[in-house]
């Protein structure tokens, strides 16, 4: 019986082991998927945000981007197309003066595939409701990432998947 206790201790621990590694030193699909879930927490607003925060956030989320990052997003009401961080900063920053009572993003669903030569693409859906509409925009988004020095994974382009999207068009 003491034997059995103790294999089962040293499985338990080394257990423990893996995921504090893990914890520690995380694969590039969980740092990108912290990329994420950081990225549509900064995305997200509500009515009564500062302007101090609106600020802090946008950013925030041009650090995420590449210096030469790319845009290309149709939503219901027209396309995105941005260059650079310092034009995503300026739209994101336009955009939450145009909509005043808030936006939620989820971004879900992430599917990944590795290039091996740095560079990974992530194709995830992407819902975003304001605040005075009652119906979400559902988009499906191709993020391209690469990665940056100290081995920051940087997102390089978002493009909205053409041949995912449905709809009465």
């Amino acid at each position: 019986m003491k034997t059995i206790t103790r294999i089962a201790v040293c499985l338990a621990v080394l257990w423990l082991g893996w995921r504090f590694f893990q914890f520690l030193f995380p694969d590039d699909t969980t740092r990108i998927q912290r990329k994420l879930t950081r990225l549509e927490s900064l995305v997200s607003y509500g009515p009564s945000t500062s302007t101090l925060a609106h600020l802090a956030a946008a950013g925030s989320i041009q650090e995420m981007f590449d210096s030469k990052a790319e845009l290309n997003i149709r939503t219901d009401v027209g396309t995105w197309n941005l260059n650079g961080r310092d034009e995503i900063k300026t739209a994101v920053l336009s955009a939450r003066q145009q909509e005043p009572q808030g936006l939620e993003v989820r971004i879900t669903d992430p599917i990944f595939e590795s290039s091996g030569d740095g560079t990974m693409t992530c194709i995830a859906t992407v819902t975003a409701q304001t605040g005075n509409s009652p119906d979400p925009m559902v988009r499906i988004l191709e993020f391209h990432w690469r990665k940056g020095e100290r081995s920051q994974w940087l997102i390089q382009r978002i493009v909205t998947r053409k041949d995912l999207e449905w709809g009465t068009e």
